[in-house]
């Protein structure tokens, strides 16, 4: 496949080795653009990450089935002085990832602290699966009416609050709800008031993340202080209003200013803003950090 594009009447699909083919929707789920254009891609330069060591462990084991559980088996997520490891325990192996950015640490410092952490946690064997850049960004126009731009394709943020589910269920909803709902004849019209609802909920995703790192961990090293004095400073200009076309930094703003209040009003309880008001206190009050 080489190209997804919006024609009159669908979508072109062009191909590398058959004629092109038109559709009347095309769900575009290949992966993250190799690089970024200010003109489609909004680049969410304050969550402060940029590269994934993955390795692949050995299973962890439970136990007796009927015996107490001796072994983490959920997922984890460590802070480290270059970033933050993922532990994921499967049936077969165990993943872990360690989410730096290559623009502060070295990877020779990385893969040393991995193996360090490794030690710790009582892993004595590996296999390396790879060194993975990745670019933190929302496209423009997820859906223009005729493509939706789905997962990876349409926004991608590291996966420190592991959005990347969620978001891709909401794309796709989204999507299928207005056009299963809604006459045809109103495509051209719903599509912007969709791309923008789908552009505010990943930015506002985006701002969260940016935020938990810019509260720092008990690491104050050249990473943790990059989060916190060079990358989340920029959040304000990467997601004004006038540049993004939405309000997603009002409503970031809202949030954080009932984080400072002595008292929240039970009326703003349930209020959420990319995730809820509850996730907002726990970050807030287990890292000691405020507004």
């Amino acid at each position: 496949m080489l190209t997804i594009e919006k024609v009159e009447g669908g979508a072109q699909v062009k191909f590398e080795d058959r004629a092109p083919e038109q559709y009347d929707l095309v769900f575009d789920a290949r992966g993250f653009p190799r690089e970024l254009h200010p003109e489609r891609h909004i680049s969410i330069s304050f969550v402060p990450t940029n590269t994934a060591v993955i390795r692949r462990c050995p299973a962890r084991m439970y136990g007796e089935p009927d015996g107490p559980v001796l072994q983490h088996t959920y997922t984890r997520a460590v802070a480290r002085p270059h970033g933050w490891i993922f532990v994921i325990p499967l049936t077969a192996h165990t993943s872990y990832g360690y989410i730096f950015n290559r623009n502060v640490s070295a990877l020779s410092d990385v893969e040393s602290d991995f193996d360090a952490f490794l030690e710790t946690d009582g892993v004595s064997e590996f296999e390396q699966r790879g060194v993975i850049p990745f670019p933190n960004f929302v496209h423009r126009r997820m859906y223009d009416g005729a493509v939706a731009r789905i997962g990876n394709a349409a926004a991608f943020m590291e996966p420190l609050e592991a959005t990347a589910i969620v978001s891709a269920q909401l794309q796709i909803g989204m999507v299928l709800h207005i056009r299963l709902n809604r006459p045809i004849e109103h495509v051209e019209r719903d599509a912007p008031v969709v791309n923008r609802f789908l552009l505010d909920s990943m930015l506002r995703y985006g701002l969260f993340v940016g935020w938990h790192y810019s509260c720092g961990s008990k690491y104050d090293s050249d990473f943790w202080r990059y989060a916190r004095d060079h990358a989340w400073p920029r959040h304000r200009e990467a997601a004004d209003p006038a540049v993004v076309g939405c309000s997603a930094l009002r409503k970031f703003d809202e949030m954080l200013h009932l984080m400072n209040q002595a008292v929240i009003d039970k009326a703003d309880w349930n209020r959420m803003c990319a995730v809820p008001l509850t996730s907002y206190a726990q970050l807030s009050q287990g890292l000691g950090c405020r507004a």
